[in-house]
């Protein structure tokens, strides 16, 4: 499911709740004050000199009485610039101090805990303390997107204010904005009720059937052998029946999800798809904002051969299409499709549910915070003048004949092409960077034969004659062919299809809901492309209002008519492709 919004919806400047998470969004100016406090401090030493200073502050505070009511917190902070940032920027440091400062004020004075910033600069001392030892700067995951985690700690009568907040700052004269999340880290050290209440009857009958294992086989082990020693020797003694149960308790996992991650967003249920939420995540056990996809499994049962096994079924549940998901993105490791760092299955009250833990991808940029290429194409692509157009154009359609094609050779078709399945960040080399995502269709047309994780080619004989037959109607309307019907016969040129209607796409990105995207592609498909071109232009007038002001569809014939030729499948090689794209 994508990570991304939509084209008709409001960015983010809004307040709205989710469960027990309050997110107050709101935009704020510079603060010219601090800006000259920056400078001074800058001149008073350098940053080693304040750094030392700033030690001696924290250990005196960390000794005193007066820690002994402040709550600590912790601060987690994403950061959004249109230009390429150092996380070793000196100055970032200081941005980061002043936003979580700033931060503080804000939902303090929505909160009505004080008047406004004058009360704040009176009395900031006494309600917060910040030390640059505690804070970090550093790339999400392996993308150029920065992020910034701070420890703070805060005076107990407003730690309730803060916690679980989230807001948005803007720095105008920095050309940045900032989004921070609060949370009391004592409040989550606090002990909690057990899960322990709901007891689940699987999991309870495999630990009595441990336990009455141990029971019988006491007699038989000597003292020196360890723990790991005796887990081993019962599993190999184990009925193959009570091997599967047993394996079973292993990859079911409890209460892992709220234990190991702080959740910084989440989509609304009613959003995406039934059963389906996308969550941002922060785990702190590696200080990293990941993107968690959960999916509610329908089953009540589930079989541990029904998600390990590489037997290619003829008819596949919903729930095993989910799991296949997960598999299939197990086995890929390439800058151009989506990283899967973890996989599990959790047992809820409600039943089970599937998560996937991804690579966290956002275009930082700080007018509009886009995740997917349809989106990107809009706000970023529509505006760019005819040569810096074509030149992103052909920079993101080589990334994505470079997935495809890894994918393609291992065997993987994607079956659901399409800007929205492909998202957009930038790298650490700090360009551009596009990922395939969202597998939920995606099929390995060699499951009968392979292994969980593999990274066995194709040859090329092989490669050119990957086929895979739909059990389910796959693909999404204006980018599937007739194909994409359940029993029908899928491969690589389907998938080109839905290359091509992409590529129009990024030539002019029509906003709102997908009808006219339709009208624009379906009609192309359909007409030689200079019968249509003043008509396109006709529609870009009347539709499209961020375009660039010289934009006509003249100037893209060429690679019009590399999108013409994949929808009449008159190209049928990688390289062959890739050839044309790298001629524009």
């Amino acid at each position: 499911m994508n990570q991304g919004e939509h084209l008709n919806k409001y960015e983010d400047d809004q307040k709205f709740t989710e469960g027990d998470q309050t997110f107050i969004n709101e935009q704020t100016d510079d603060d010219k004050r601090f800006s000259n406090t920056v400078v001074d401090r800058q001149e008073q030493g350098g940053l080693e000199a304040l750094l030392e200073l700033d030690n001696r502050n924290k250990s005196e505070f960390l000794g005193s009485e007066e820690r002994n009511i402040f709550t600590e917190f912790i601060v987690i902070c994403q950061i959004r610039k249109d230009k390429y940032l150092s996380e070793q920027d000196p100055h970032l440091q200081f941005l980061m101090e002043k936003a979580v400062y700033k931060g503080v004020q804000k939902i303090l004075i929505k909160a009505q805990k004080i008047q406004d910033k004058e009360q704040w600069q009176k009395e900031q001392q006494q309600l917060m303390r910040l030390f640059y030892s505690d804070m970090n700067i550093g790339f999400i995951t392996s993308t150029g997107q920065l992020k910034s985690t701070v420890f703070i700690y805060v005076h107990q009568s407003i730690a309730s204010c803060l916690d679980n907040r989230q807001i948005n700052l803007n720095f105008n004269k920095e050309d940045l904005k900032i989004i921070a999340n609060y949370f009391s880290i004592d409040e989550r050290n606090k002990p909690t009720k057990s899960s322990s209440e709901f007891t689940s009857p699987i999991l309870t009958k495999q630990k009595s059937e441990k336990e009455q294992f141990k029971q019988n086989s006491a007699g038989s082990k000597t003292i020196s052998q360890n723990e790991a020693e005796v887990e081993n020797s019962q599993k190999r003694s184990l009925p193959l029946c009570h091997q599967t149960n047993w394996l079973k308790q292993e990859f079911i996992k409890k209460d892992y999800f709220k234990k190991q991650f702080l959740i910084l967003q989440k989509t609304n249920e009613n959003e995406l798809k039934s059963g389906v939420q996308i969550f941002f995540v922060y785990r702190i056990k590696d200080d990293q904002i990941y993107a968690v996809k959960k999916s509610q499994l329908a089953s009540n049962v589930i079989s541990f051969f029904d998600v390990f096994s590489t037997v290619n079924l003829s008819e596949i549940t919903n729930d095993q299409r989910k799991i296949r998901e997960a598999k299939i993105l197990s086995k890929l490791n390439h800058p151009n499709v989506l990283t899967l760092y973890d996989w599990w299955i959790e047992e809820e009250e409600s039943g089970y549910s599937l998560f996937l833990m991804s690579e966290y991808c956002s275009y930082p940029g700080l007018k509009h915070q886009t995740n997917d290429l349809l989106n990107y194409a809009y706000y970023y692509l529509n505006p760019m003048n005819c040569k810096e157009k074509i030149e992103q154009i052909k920079t993101i359609m080589l990334q994505i004949m470079d997935g495809l094609e890894y994918i393609h050779k291992r065997g993987i078709v994607h079956r659901d092409l399409k800007p929205e399945n492909i998202f957009v960040t930038y790298g650490i080399d700090c360009q551009l960077q596009v990922m395939l995502a969202d597998f939920d269709q995606g099929k390995d047309v060699r499951e009968s034969k392979l292994s969980i994780i593999t990274d066995e080619k194709l040859n090329d004989q092989d490669l050119n004659s990957i086929k895979s037959r739909n059990t389910i109607n796959s693909g999404t309307s204006g980018y599937a062919t007739a194909n994409s019907q359940i029993n029908k016969e899928y491969d690589k040129m389907d998938e080109f299809y839905a290359l091509g209607v992409t590529l129009l796409h990024l030539i002019l990105a029509f906003p709102g809901q997908p009808k006219n995207r339709n009208l624009y592609t379906n009609t192309f498909a359909i007409s030689d492309i200079s019968d249509v071109l003043l008509l396109f232009d006709s529609w870009a007038v009347k539709l499209v209002k961020n375009k660039h002001p010289e934009f006509n569809f003249q100037q893209y014939f060429h690679l019009m008519e590399l999108a013409k030729a994949l929808l009449e499948k008159k190209v049928k090689e990688h390289d062959h492709i890739r050839k044309i794209i790298q001629s524009w």
